[in-house]
């Protein structure tokens, strides 16, 4: 039975997939020691463990969104002249129906963040677990499949960055994707390329195949 991993170790492992992007999956599949940690030996972390750092990091998110709209709203209406209570007093209702909806949309990120990241890293490991099969079946497929997808949710810790943040992280998952394919999976750059714009093309296809379908039932 493997003895439980300290916070310190879990969070210096998900860092260090930000890192070392390529060489920590060669050493979770081939034990090559990276730069500098010759005689230091990473464990893969598990699916609830990368889970539950993230989930702070998506709470953090939430909290931030949520102080940046209150500054701005209150430094809105205060810009207001005291000349125009009227005015002061519509703006300041319309802007506080904003902040509860993005308190509302913000609380629903927080919530809802395991259930959607679980999904979507249930479904990228199902598809990594397909491909793998063809192009080896003797290699581990789970176990490969859940390195790579549990790893790049490394990249929520950029989703604390305010305004840009969402848009760093989902690039970055994509690379940490890419990564892993790349030196866990042992995939060529094709084939990586390949498997990670799989989703979009068979997106492509099923709103195709409705369209042509809608487009058929009304003519």
């Amino acid at each position: 039975m493997n003895p439980m991993k300290s916070i310190t170790e879990l969070l210096e492992t998900y860092l260090m997939v930000l890192v070392h992007p390529f060489r920590i999956h060669q050493q979770f599949r081939y034990q090559v020691a990276l730069p500098g940690q010759e005689n230091h030996f990473f464990a893969p972390l598990k699916l609830s463990e990368a889970l539950g750092i993230s989930w702070v990091f998506a709470i953090i998110r939430g909290l931030a969104k949520l102080m940046l709209m209150n500054f701005f709203l209150q430094s809105f209406v205060n810009m207001q002249s005291d000349s125009f209570p009227i005015l002061q007093d519509l703006l300041f209702s319309s802007g506080l129906s904003t902040y509860y909806f993005l308190l509302f949309s913000a609380s629903l990120d927080i919530i809802f963040f395991p259930i959607t990241a679980l999904v979507m890293t249930e479904v990228w490991a199902w598809m990594i677990r397909t491909y793998s099969k063809w192009l080896n079946p003797e290699l581990p497929h789970e176990e490969i499949a859940d390195q790579i997808t549990t790893h790049a949710l490394s990249s929520n810790i950029f989703s604390i960055i305010p305004f840009l943040g969402d848009l760093i992280q989902a690039a970055l998952y994509y690379f940490l994707l890419y990564a892993g394919l790349r030196s866990n999976l042992g995939a060529s750059r094709s084939l990586a390329w390949v498997i990670l714009l799989t989703p979009t093309l068979l997106a492509i296809m099923l709103f195709s195949l409705f369209g042509f379908s809608v487009f058929y039932l009304v003519s």
